[in-house]
């Protein structure tokens, strides 16, 4: 059974100056799901833990070299057992359940070669809440709480 200690916006921060000091060329990749919330608190300096921990970051990526990273932290990897969580690797086609403009929307940063896209928060809670589980509703509770939704 997978840990589930993926609660602190600061932990995704943490993590992904981690993987930008081991690229060795530009890379991009797309954060959705209870990670890329956490992002969004991490930016605005929010530091409330999800109500419901999270086993796992979701990103999308092109590149080569982040992939492989991502393989490297899959679930049961040593990267878990350090972390308490996993990375589970999406594809690319995970981003057609967002809404129309996403990418128009999205906040982007930069971690020294690692390009950083984060679909906005009402954006990254549509197919949460389609989904409609217990701990997506919860999910959007906390986004709302801590201000994140406008």
């Amino acid at each position: 059974m997978p840990r589930r200690e993926l609660k602190y916006p600061a932990q995704i921060e943490a993590w992904l100056g981690e993987w930008s000091g081991r690229l060795t060329r530009p890379g991009r990749l797309t954060l959705i799901g209870s990670g890329a919330l956490l992002w969004h608190a991490a930016q605005r300096g929010i530091t409330d833990p999800l109500p419901e921990n999270s086993v796992d970051v979701d990103p999308i990526t092109d590149s080569d070299e982040i992939a492989r990273l991502c393989y490297e932290a899959m679930i049961g990897s040593e990267f878990e057992q350090t972390h308490g969580w996993h990375v589970n690797l999406m594809p690319g086609t995970v981003l057609r359940e967002l809404p129309a403009g996403w990418e128009q929307r999205a906040a982007r940063k930069t971690y020294g070669c690692l390009e950083v896209v984060v679909p906005s928060p009402a954006d990254l809670l549509a197919p949460k809440l389609k989904r409609g589980e217990p701990r997506d509703h919860a999910h959007a509770a906390w986004a709302k709480r801590v201000g994140l939704l406008d």
